[in-house]
């Protein structure tokens, strides 16, 4: 059964977006989209893909600190995507000679736009502690990824990103990316996205992360609310948009026994080994308007057996999942197209107070928008 605070929170949450009582009826306003972060069983199962293209499975290692020393993929897609409906990516995690290494390691799948050449992140997961497991061992998840229908076509870059050091001669993770397209009347169709935030194309810690906390060096500041991470952003939107989806990506990490200045005296104010293993939230604003506030925590009790703590939650992740990816709709766009967008986080202070110090907080960020025509 799942943890009761959690329960009572989500369901707070999904009574609150619902009703948005705190948004004027002629303002725009944030609710829970229906899509999952990912499935457990194809969400297509019983139709047959019209096209499909897959990778090999690629040996994941610590291919260095650059985004150019990323490992690169490249699949050829068809040149033209309208006749497609849906998009269905099947993540397959595996292992390596004898089977996955041993630890639990950040994987990211960027996409590059070939319309723009900007990287979108299509994917997040986490590698298991792979102990347990022989070759044989795999685990397949289902992401709905339609709204990127328009960035893939043709030959399409994929570069893959892995956070750890754990891969050897004898085992290693891997991945396996299929692409499913399925053809059909569209609803609605992805006229506009746009980025808004990304920590891995500005990290100030490595690991493609933001870190959390850390006062002001002799560089600036280093609050993760400034202008350049989470500051806010001022979108210009096409008067064909009527609608947004926006996909908010947000993975916790980090061992810092900190405080959260924010949050009064009592149990949640000093840091339970920060950012990984505390809860934390963030709070939209749309427009100057708090319009949503998400949780920043996963629940690891059903999680599958492996070895090590994988039943811990954590921020966002469990080992050998996908992230918590968070879907929400915004609707209500203002006539005038301009639409700004803020978020914020629970302030803290950090313990290590360092953006090299080792164990510091810090949050792997990406967040996108993706605009409809209905």
């Amino acid at each position: 059964m799942k943890n009761l605070k959690t329960i009572i929170f989500m369901a707070v949450v999904a009574i609150l977006a619902a009703c948005n009582t705190n948004v004027p009826k002629d303002e725009c306003y944030t609710r829970e989209s229906t899509r999952k972060a990912w499935y457990d069983e194809h969400p297509m199962a019983d139709a047959e893909a019209d096209f499909s293209v897959k990778t090999d499975a690629v040996r994941l290692q610590f291919y260095g600190w650059g985004l150019d020393e990323d490992s690169v993929v490249t699949l050829k897609f068809p040149d033209s995507t309208d006749k497609y409906n849906r998009a269905i990516l099947t993540y397959r995690m595996g292992g390596w000679n004898e089977g996955p290494a041993d630890w639990d390691m950040t994987t990211m799948i960027m996409l590059k736009d070939p319309n723009t050449g900007e990287f979108y992140e299509l994917a997040r997961a986490f590698t298991p502690y792979g102990g347990y497991f022989d070759i044989n061992w795999e685990k397949l998840y289902y992401m709905d990824i339609t709204e990127y229908l328009p960035m893939l076509k043709g030959d399409v870059e994929f570069h893959i990103y892995y956070g750890g050091w754990d891969a050897t001669e004898k085992k290693a993770h891997t991945v396996t990316l299929t692409f499913d397209f399925y053809e059909g009347e569209k609803d609605k169709e992805t006229i506009f996205y746009q980025k808004i935030y990304d920590s891995r194309a500005s990290s100030n810690i490595g690991y493609r992360s933001w870190a959390y906390g850390v006062s002001p060096d002799s560089l600036g500041s280093n609050d993760i609310e400034d202008l350049e991470r989470l500051g806010i952003r001022n979108i210009q939107l096409p008067k064909e948009v009527k609608s947004l989806l926006m996909k908010v990506s947000i993975s916790g990490h980090g061992h810092d026994r900190g405080v959260f200045t924010s949050r009064n005296e009592g149990k949640g104010k000093r840091a339970n080994n920060a950012a990984e293993f505390d809860e934390n939230f963030y709070r939209v604003k749309l427009n100057g308007v708090q319009t949503y506030e998400g949780y920043i925590f996963y629940d690891n009790e059903d999680t599958y057996r492996q070895a090590g703590t994988y039943l811990y939650d954590r921020a966002n992740w469990g080992p050998g999942l996908p992230l918590k990816v968070d879907w929400l709709e915004i609707h209500n766009l203002p006539k005038d197209g301009n639409l700004s967008i803020d978020f914020d986080l629970d302030r803290f202070n950090s313990k290590v107070n360092n953006l090299r110090g080792e164990g510091v907080a810090n949050y792997i960020i990406e967040v996108d928008i993706f605009g409809y025509n209905k």
